[in-house]
């Protein structure tokens, strides 16, 4: 189920406000607010995304326990990162391992070898766990897709209400 909350239109915006943000946005217009959105954002949707992967890949049922438990298991790990040098240290250097396949593409496409791991980038700021709020969000839209697919016709086996005749 947790496949079709990816497609609902506020986790569709949280994600296109996500990249957008970290693509744009940030370059365009940097400040604490830019790096607080893209908290948000990501906070909002990431659950839900983790969820739905491993959903398709058959490793989980996409249920509303599997998205709470993801999004308890990302507030932790997001703490963490933002509290602890060592955790934020870990997390630079698996963001690094993420992006080295596009990085390499990118440098062998214009004539260049491939380049080191390197490290990403990490502003530690501990204000960003004003953003753990937004992991709510996941789980509801979850719950929100669930109740529209049992309300619905469709999912009930029963036929749609034929549509009145007009003047009667």
């Amino acid at each position: 189920m947790s496949t079709r909350a990816v497609l609902h239109p506020l986790a569709l915006v949280a994600l296109a406000l996500l990249i957008a943000n970290d693509h744009v946005l940030k370059a365009a217009f940097p400040g604490w607010w830019t790096g607080k959105l893209s908290d948000v954002a990501g906070l909002a949707v990431f659950p839900l995304l983790v969820a739905a992967g491993g959903e398709l890949a058959g490793l989980w049922r996409g249920d509303r326990r599997t998205v709470v438990v993801l999004a308890v298991i990302t507030g932790v790990v997001f703490a963490a990162i933002k509290l602890s040098p060592l955790a934020g240290d870990g997390y630079r250097v698996a963001q690094a391992a993420l992006q080295w396949p596009f990085r390499a593409l990118a440098a062998l496409a214009h004539g260049r070898g491939a380049p080191g791991l390197g490290r990403a980038h990490l502003t530690p700021d501990v204000t960003d766990l004003l953003a753990l709020p937004a992991l709510l969000v996941s789980p509801a839209l979850l719950a929100a897709t669930v109740r529209a697919a049992v309300s619905s016709p469709r999912a009930s086996g029963r036929p749609p209400e034929p549509a009145a005749a007009p003047g009667r």
